[in-house]
C-alpha cells in the first residue's frame, strides 16, 4: 500500500521527484509515499489550506 496527495485548495497531487515537490492534475502522476505519516509531512510543507491523504494500491 502506498498513499497519495491531494491539495484541497487547488486539487492538485503532490508529484515528489528527485528531491523536488511539484503538483499534477493527474491522479497517475501523483506521487506515491511509503508511509502516512511521510505523506502527511511533505503536505504539510507544501499544502498550505490543507490537504487529503488517500491509500493506493500498487
Amino acid at each position: 500500500m502506498k498513499f497519495i496527495v491531494q491539495d484541497k485548495e487547488s486539487a492538485l497531487f503532490l508529484m515528489p521527484e528527485e528531491g523536488d515537490v511539484s503538483f499534477t492534475p493527474w491522479v497517475h502522476e501523483a506521487g506515491r509515499f511509503d508511509g502516512y505519516a511521510e505523506a502527511c509531512d511533505t503536505a504539510a510543507l507544501h499544502c498550505h489550506e490543507g490537504y487529503s491523504v488517500t491509500q493506493v494500491v500498487q
